[in-house]
């Protein structure tokens, strides 16, 4: 017989409880990955990724103060290439985001 498990997510109550994962590595780095976010529940993860790195250009661009959580978050979960892409797009005005 075959046995299913299921993956059910925390309520919004007790989402803000969930520690974050962290690990130690050589000497002081702490390193972190992005707190759980039940917009994204599934293990596809790129549009949490784009949503993530969205998050942080628009902070930047309204002067937001506390935007390098949003960069952590992105930084931890999307591959370096798509950051590296777009960045590029960025730079050269053809980045399909808004901001």
């Amino acid at each position: 017989s075959l046995s299913a498990s299921v993956h059910t997510s925390p309520s919004p109550a007790t989402q803000d409880k969930m520690p974050i994962q962290t690990a130690k590595c050589e000497g002081d780095i702490e390193v972190k990955t992005a707190p759980f976010d039940p917009r994204f529940p599934v293990c596809n993860q790129a549009k949490h990724c784009y949503t993530r790195y969205n998050e942080y250009h628009k902070c930047m661009a309204e002067g937001g103060e506390d935007c390098e959580k949003y960069a952590k978050a992105y930084r931890s979960i999307c591959p370096t290439e798509w950051v590296t892409k777009w960045n590029e797009q960025r730079d050269e005005g053809t980045y399909a985001g808004k901001y």
